[in-house]
């Protein structure tokens, strides 16, 4: 274990900022495309909120295996450029494609599969019918949704984290413009409503993915040392983003996956609950952004740093990291209780919807802690190249402490929505506890100087 060099530890910390700010604003924007799909479906009643709700939800469960598989490289090409592994860290990019491109796919047929059988799983029929139309047309935005984060990384670890930033503020504002043309109805085209607000969505992340492409390829173009794809070791490469990212994808789909199910559950309660957890959901899914892409910098970042042996530097850029993500806490808590019912009223004018969201959003203020702290944790140990404990922490967290009591509050106690959300922040809290309890062990497990 050596420290770096003066210049090497500015250099880190200077881009540690840099990246901070680019992740944040780039997760916010990644973000704020299902919100704007809301906000343009707000005079199309409770039915169609539901519907947005049930099909994101729907499309969450086969969007889990892909972006854990992605974000494994988060560690991987920072690492090798840390390390100053050049080839090693064009194998990974490459082979990261091949492995977006195909878990596209097979994400695409099956949730085409998975629509043609909503009645098995439980859908309201009032919904079957939408649900399914939106979820036909949005099945195709896999590949932009896997290999976007792939992009971002390899642009981020090369001293272009701007590049995100500007193709998200892109790709948003053309979401608006098609959401307004498409959905209401504007510029010689008929008010297509849902579906309208489907092909908006799909649009515009290929769009997203056609400017970051281009960006991508101006920034490899010029770089010094490059490889053909006859030298990539496929298997040996794929092999090592499996091993690390099928961990991350479990902790992913015992995570999201328990929003997702809450989500799916939704779908079985009266319009109003449904729509209220959809606009809620989008809400927290926002303001979640922020913790994600601290988390993010800080796997990215604190790679880089392991990568040039300073795991001392990368374990402080993790509890700065954790600090950040605390003071978020405390401001956007304290936001939500305030702007709870304004927000409440932008997104629906019935007053039932209103009122169950008001109360949810309550729920989303007061996990917020737990939220970014188990979020930004999970980015810190991955950047030490460790997911299985993620994986293990989730598992127990979600799936055996928060989703049972929510199940139980919810439909055996009959509080609905309400009771279901109320074990997602019982079990997002357990989760943080874990992680927290992990992430002082990690210390001590990679020998770092007791006054770290």
């Amino acid at each position: 274990m050596t420290d770096p060099t003066p210049e090497t530890e500015l250099s880190l910390q200077k881009d540690y900022w840099n990246i901070v700010f680019h992740s944040v604003v780039t997760f916010l924007g990644q973000s704020l495309m299902p919100v704007v799909d809301l906000l343009f479906c707000r005079n199309l009643g409770s039915t169609a909120s539901a519907t947005v709700g049930t099909a994101t939800a729907l499309y969450a469960w086969f969007m889990i295996v892909g972006i854990g598989l992605v974000s494994s490289l988060e560690y991987f090409i920072p690492h090798a450029i840390g390390a100053k592994e050049e080839r090693k860290a064009h194998a990974y990019y490459y082979t990261g494609i091949v492995i977006a491109v195909a878990v596209s796919l097979f994400s695409m047929i099956a949730l085409m599969g998975l629509v043609q059988g909503l009645e098995a799983v439980g859908i309201n029929p009032d919904l079957r019918i939408p649900v399914r139309s939106f979820c036909e047309v949005i099945a195709a935005s896999y590949l932009p949704v896997f290999l976007v984060p792939l992009l971002r990384v390899e642009l981020q670890a090369r001293g272009h984290p701007h590049d995100s930033t500007y193709a998200f503020a892109f790709a948003n504002l053309f979401n608006i413009l098609l959401n307004w043309m498409l959905v209401l109805g504007h510029a010689g085209f008929p008010a297509y409503g849902l579906v309208g607000s489907a092909w908006s969505n799909l649009l515009s992340r290929y769009a997203l993915l056609a400017y970051l492409l281009f960006r991508t390829w101006r920034v490899r173009s010029k770089l010094a040392v490059r490889i053909s794809l006859k030298a990539v070791e496929w298997k040996a490469r794929a092999r090592e983003i499996l091993h690390m990212g099928m961990p991350t994808s479990l902790h992913l789909l015992f995570e999201v996956g328990a929003f997702a199910l809450v989500g799916t559950l939704a779908a079985r309660l009266p319009s109003a609950q449904n729509a209220a957890h959809a606009i809620s959901i989008s809400i927290a899914s926002f303001v979640f952004m922020i913790p994600l892409g601290l988390s993010s910098a800080a796997a990215l970042t604190m790679s880089r740093a392991n990568g040039a042996n300073a795991p001392v530097l990368a374990y402080r850029l993790g509890r700065k990291t954790l600090r950040l993500g605390l003071i978020y806490a405390v401001v956007g808590s304290a936001l939500i209780v305030l702007l709870r019912a304004p927000l409440m009223r932008i997104y629906t004018s019935d007053p039932e919807t209103a009122r169950i969201g008001g109360v949810l959003l309550l729920v989303t203020a007061i996990f917020q802690f737990g939220d970014s702290t188990q979020a930004i944790l999970a980015g810190c140990i991955r950047g030490f190249g460790q997911t299985t404990i993620q994986a293990k922490i989730n598992a127990v967290g979600h799936w055996m402490i928060g989703l049972p009591l929510g199940i139980v509050l919810g439909f055996h106690f009959h509080h609905g929505i309400i009771g279901l959300w109320i074990g997602l922040c019982v079990g997002l809290f357990s989760v943080a506890g874990g992680l927290l309890a992990y992430w002082r062990r990690l210390k001590h497990k990679t020998a770092l100087p007791l006054g770290v």
